[in-house]
């Protein structure tokens, strides 16, 4: 019994004393926070301004490293933006197809051209360009008697000379048929809607049976809405007397937008 309650008496005299232990930790750690203290609030300036140095120096050189490291990527990326855009493949195809369609066109320009000098049909028959195509343009009285919508015998000629130049195209034809603003006397046809619209079939039917496919073509009589001068004189009325065939672009010309500043 003496044995045990020594020992009791013992190990209540060591719990007594731990407080000791955490009093003296505490103090300790308080003593080492305000000597921190202390010592920042009187770092030497000088020491603090070449400390600074030396870190900015070190953060420079550190972004140089990551820049060389870039490569021209780095460099690349700080060119201006252009308002460039990747070319889409469809545009790529749709400007190949007009620029290959312009080359048949102008082909065929010169090729008619060469046909009026060579048979001596200037005034008769005229060729040019414009955004719709190629329009060959023949006088009326190359092709009809006045009044008259039969073609004569020298417009079979004419125009039998310009089927082989029309037939290998792939392009839709449109043969449009105009007349001047004089009212028409003969009682075949009532005005000269008929008559511009029958010349205009009449040479259709032509180039039909010279192969031109005829899906490819089409025919529209204007009469006198559409004249190309003024119906003030005898010249002027037998400029607008014509029948006109308009090779049609299959890819139209777009338009040229203006350079930006």
């Amino acid at each position: 019994m003496s044995s045990r309650r020594k020992k009791g008496h013992g190990g209540g005299h060591e719990n007594h004393e731990r407080w000791l232990i955490t009093y003296s930790d505490l103090i300790t750690l308080l003593m080492i926070f305000f000597v921190i203290m202390y010592a920042m609030s009187s770092v030497d300036q000088s020491k603090f301004d070449s400390l600074s140095v030396s870190l900015n120096k070190a953060l420079k050189a550190s972004n140089e490293i990551q820049m060389s490291n870039m490569g021209t990527s780095g460099i690349v990326s700080k060119r201006p933006e252009t308002n460039q855009k990747p070319t889409d493949p469809q545009q790529q195809k749709s400007t190949a197809q007009q620029a290959a369609e312009q080359k048949q066109l102008d082909d065929l320009k010169k090729q008619v051209e060469k046909y009026v000098q060579q048979n001596n049909l200037a005034g008769m028959v005229n060729v040019l360009e414009n955004a719709k195509g190629i329009q060959i343009t023949l006088s009326d009285a190359a092709l009809f008697d006045s009044g008259k919508a039969e073609l004569k015998p020298d417009a079979q000629k004419i125009l039998g000379g310009l089927s082989p130049f029309l037939k290998v195209l792939p392009n839709e034809i449109a043969v449009e048929g105009h007349t001047d603003n004089v009212p028409i006397t003969s009682g075949k046809f009532p005005s000269n809607w008929e008559l511009s619209a029958q010349r205009a079939i009449n040479v259709l039917h032509f180039f039909e049976g010279a192969e031109v496919a005829h899906e490819r073509l089409h025919a529209v009589g204007y009469a006198d809405t559409v004249p190309l001068s003024p119906n003030d004189s005898d010249v002027h009325r037998s400029e607008n007397r014509r029948v006109n065939l308009i090779i049609k672009r299959q890819f139209p010309m777009e338009p040229i937008s203006p350079l930006a500043p």
